[in-house]
């Protein structure tokens, strides 16, 4: 293992090994080794929630726990992983969540423990467009002219509702209004659905953060009909760029979005309310102004900055 400094600290990677068992026991041979330490940080998945509690009572330090993403939603319905989620909590001096719903559920089924919402943030600089990108952006709307394009980034799985939102869409006359950017992973039979049922589309292998921006630049809003989230850094990024969000109103997107003003939501899995959400984006005259005003809000009140000071504040 090798310490690898970065500006502001340093990590070290440790390996991954095919026995759960063996991979603990190897960090805590390293771990103690290095000295002292305030805070030992669980980010909230299977292994780490596994190993924190046990690493916090031989280190004699306190354990805050980070629930970012699904690893709740996932660990308290799945029975292998909901007594290690609930031991993590817990044992956790404090505990955060980025959406005010997952606090909430944590609060009504733990009540003991302390738990906070703190939202995500965003390192605005580096969501500032290259000129050539916006140019990329130009020549992408000046093909599509008659259409509008809705873009679908990431890991496109089940629970980011998918098949829900297609469904939805196929019971619309919009076909010929809309094209759709795929970027992720996306199910085979899935391609071969959006073929056969001739929707436009377009889809790409999975992008890092840099190489998204000039495709984020090509919509004309970023869709999330998700089942349940977390906070989902793909709409911070929209939003950074001016890019409306359509969203389900669940976890950190109700928490972020205020319909019909700087984005749209719709209540998650249910086909009426998303085809509606649909017709009125297709509609509506002041999309560019939603996105603006997102923009505006992430850069008042969702940057990293704002992020660090709010658990440098909890934390001391």
């Amino acid at each position: 293992m090798v310490r690898v400094q970065q500006q502001g600290g340093g990590r070290t990677p440790v390996y991954y090994y095919e026995s759960e068992a063996h991979t603990l026991n190897v960090t805590w041979t390293y771990l103690k080794t290095l000295g002292d330490f305030d805070y030992i940080v669980a980010f909230g998945g299977y292994l780490s929630m596994i190993g924190a509690p046990i690493f916090k009572k031989w280190l004699g330090i306190e354990l805050i726990t980070f629930l970012r993403g699904n690893d709740f939603d996932t660990s308290i319905f799945t029975p292998r992983k909901r007594d290690t989620l609930e031991y993590a909590l817990k044992e956790s001096r404090k505990v955060f969540s980025v959406s005010r719903e997952k606090a909430w559920k944590v609060n009504q089924w733990l009540p003991e423990v302390e738990v906070h919402f703190v939202p995500n943030g965003i390192a605005i600089s580096d969501w500032d467009p290259a000129p050539g990108e916006l140019d990329f952006a130009r020549r992408w709307k000046q093909e599509l002219s008659a259409q509008l394009t809705l873009g679908f980034m990431g890991q496109l799985k089940a629970k980011k509702g998918i098949d829900f939102f297609l469904e939805a869409f196929s019971k619309t006359n919009l076909k010929e209004q809309f094209h759709f950017l795929f970027i992720g992973d996306i199910d085979p039979d899935l391609l071969e659905d959006l073929t056969h049922n001739e929707i436009h589309f377009t889809h790409m292998a999975f992008l890092d953060r840099y190489e998204l921006m000039k495709h984020y630049l090509c919509c004309d809003a970023v869709m999330i009909p998700s089942f349940y989230e977390g906070m989902p850094n793909v709409m911070l990024e929209a939003g950074a760029l001016g890019i409306p969000v359509i969203a389900s109103a669940v976890d950190g997107m109700k928490d972020l979005l205020e319909h019909n003003k700087d984005g749209l939501l719709f209540k998650a899995g249910d086909l009426d309310a998303c085809r509606r959400v649909l017709y009125d984006f297709a509609a509506h005259e002041f999309r560019e102004e939603m996105g603006k005003a997102l923009q505006q809000k992430i850069l008042n009140q969702y940057t990293s900055e704002h992020e660090t000071e709010e658990y440098i504040k909890h934390l001391q």
